[in-house]
This record gives C-alpha cells, structure tokens and sequence, in this order.
C-alpha cells in the first residue's frame, strides 16, 4: 500500500473519532438538559420538595444559617437577609442587628415581653414574619414576642445556651420553648462537623461542652462557607437538577438514622414514642438549667408533631414523650408544658395536614395561627401580662 493511500485513509478516521466525540458530547449535554427540565418541572410543580434555585451568583456566597456564635453555635449573621423559594413559598428571612430573625429590639423595656426559643418551627422557616406563631401571639395579646429561634442544629442544649448567653439579656416576664421531637434529640448529640455546645457525662454529673474547639472549625462556620463562588453552588443555585439531589442524599442520611431505632413491629418511628433514657434525661436537663435561669419567670414548652407524629398517635393514643414530659414539669415550679399534639387532634381531626406547607414538613400561615391559639388556651395566663 502507498503511503499516499494510508495518509488519505488517517484522515477519514481521525474526522470519524472527532465525529464521534462530538456526538457523545451533544448527547450528554441533551441528557443533562432533559434531567435539568425534568426536575424543574416536578420541582415548580411540587411534587417534589426541593429548593428553587435563585439564578443569582450572589445568593450562592450568602450565608443566613451556620455556626457562627462561640456561646452558642447556630445563628444568623447580624442585618442580612436572605431570599427562600421553594414550590409552595417565596420568603425573604431577615436578621436583626444582634442575629435575630425579628424586628429590632432594645434591651431594657417596660413592656411586657416573652423570650421565644426554638428552630426552624419557630423561626417561621417558610413563612413570613409576621405570619408565624410568635407574631401572632403579639397581635392576640398586649405582650411583646422576641423570636430567638433559627434553623439548624438547634435542640434544647442550644435553647439553653442562646437563653444564658443572649436572650436573658433582654427584660422578659416569660419565655417559651418549643420541643421538636423529630430532630432535637439528634440536635443534641455532639456532632464532629458542627460547632455546638453539648452536655458531656451522665446525668446528673453533666457538664456543657462544644463539640470543636473554635467555631472556624465548623464546616458550617461562616469562614468554611464563605469560600466564593464554587461548581457545587453554581450548580445549587442555577440548577434544579443539583436541589434535587440534595433533597434525595438528605433523605437517605434521615433514612439510614432511622434504621438504628428497632424495636417491636408495632412501635412507630417517631420519636414521641422512641427515644433512650439518656436522650430524656439531656433533653430534661437543659430546660431544668434554663427554668433555674428563668425563675421565677414561668416557662412554656410545648411539643410540635409532624404529620407522621400525628398519625401515630391517632393511631396507638396518647405519647409516652408527651406523657413523661407532663410528669416532669409537674414537679418543676416554673415550668408549665403543653402537648400541642393533643390539642392539634382535638382540635383539627382529619383536617391536621391543612397546618402544613404543601411542598415542607414545617407549619403554614395557618398551621401557625392555629397553634399560637391552642397555646393561649393552656397557658395564656403565663404569655400574657397580669
């Protein structure tokens, strides 16, 4: 064969090869645009509870939740807002000048004020401000609601810790704590990514501990997450392909930690009806702390059931959770406690699932509504002035 022959065959093949590589790339380019409209599609349609995505290269370095406080661990950075859209809400979050998810505040007021702690049920995480449950105890009564709640790794150890270090230094006449069984019991278990403060020993020999050395340290401080622009936020904040698949790794983590609970085949997973003594006794001493603190202010905890709680609880009675809880506080002198579940079923029936967002686990503009009312009718006489 000549070598003009093979040059001229070299050529044909070499065209072929780029040819297709070019295919394969349209392909996967085609591929990932039609994961890309598909997601958007059952996202915006929610069907599926992800996160819509800003299209804003500025909301990807923005940070409105991490473990920015040395007293305390999980807080908002003071004056900053940030804009929350998902299928069923459009919210802007705004922080006041000490962190606070609520107006500004003074700290010396003659007025009569209660001290609101808690998480993202608290917080109001997908609603606006003047929809949750804190802003309508305001406008039901003559009292004065300071929201110290935010999402994140926010259990009774942190209630604790924000009470002693920030919220006791504004003048209140009560405070309310909510109880979020579904996560608070994991909240309080030190975990090595987070920077968060954390009862170490045995009850009652406990001592409050965090669990890294600085609040740097935290993958979720503000200084690991204020690292610019990089491809994984590109994609979380221009993609709903990227939002989807976070949603699907959270739910496998929640999957695999409920794996760990075994017990008799008719015991559900919820956590009103599973929990260890220990988890108990962490959770207990925290607000025993905070009520010493307190006093002779009165505190109001209640607990705030998921649809999932609900059901069960409807279906086995009364929780041993709420039960024991309601033992406790009787022997507590400040503590008054209030089992939302049971004034919800009471109340509500069947109709439960209209307090929560259509496309999130957490409360609604109703579901607020509704539980700043059943709350008022057991205990109102602590929330309100005398």
């Amino acid at each position: 064969m000549s070598a003009s022959h093979s040059a001229a065959t070299a050529v044909p093949r070499r065209r072929s090869w780029k040819v297709k590589a070019l295919a394969a790339g349209f392909a996967i380019l085609f591929t990932l645009a039609l994961g890309e409209v598909g997601c958007a599609l059952v996202v915006r349609m929610g069907l599926v509870p992800a996160r819509i995505p800003p299209y804003s290269v500025t909301a990807s370095k923005a940070t409105f939740w991490g473990d920015l406080s040395a007293e305390f661990g999980a807080w908002h950075p003071p004056l900053a807002s940030y804009r929350h859209q998902k299928a069923c809400f459009d919210v802007v979050y705004e922080s006041n000048s000490y962190g606070a998810r609520d107006v500004e505040r003074q700290k010396q007021s003659n007025s009569f004020r209660v001290v609101a702690l808690g998480d993202s049920f608290m917080e109001g995480f997908g609603v606006r401000r003047e929809e949750r449950l804190t802003e309508q105890l305001e406008a039901k009564t003559e009292a004065q609601v300071l929201n110290f709640g935010t999402s994140g790794n926010a259990g009774s150890t942190h209630a604790y810790a924000i009470y002693r270090s920030l919220a006791s230094q504004f003048d209140h006449g009560a405070v309310l704590a909510s109880i979020l069984p579904e996560n608070d019991f994991d909240d309080d278990a030190p975990k090595p990514d987070r920077y968060q403060p954390y009862w170490s020993g045995s009850h009652p020999n406990f001592e409050l501990r965090f669990s890294s050395e600085r609040v740097s340290d935290s993958a979720w401080s503000a200084t690991q997450q204020d690292q610019g622009v990089t491809l994984l936020s590109l994609l979380r904040d221009f993609t709903h392909a990227q939002n989807v698949i976070d949603l699907a790794y959270s739910a496998f983590k929640q999957s695999r930690t409920q794996r760990k609970f075994e017990g008799d085949v008719g015991t559900p997973e919820s956590r009103f009806f599973r929990y260890e003594r220990d988890e108990f006794l962490r959770l207990t001493w925290s607000y025993e702390r905070l009520a010493e603190l307190a006093a002779p202010r009165p505190l109001v905890l209640f607990t705030i059931p998921r649809i999932a709680d609900l059901a069960a609880m409807k279906q086995l009675g009364k929780s041993p959770l709420d039960e024991e809880l309601a033992a406790w506080a009787r022997t507590r002198p400040n503590i008054r406690f209030v089992p939302l579940a049971r004034a919800i079923l009471r109340g509500e029936g069947d109709d439960a699932a209209a307090m929560f967002l259509s496309c999130d686990p957490h409360w609604n503009a109703h579901g607020h509504q509704r539980a700043a009312e059943m709350l008022l009718a057991e205990a109102g006489d602590a929330l309100t002035p005398k």
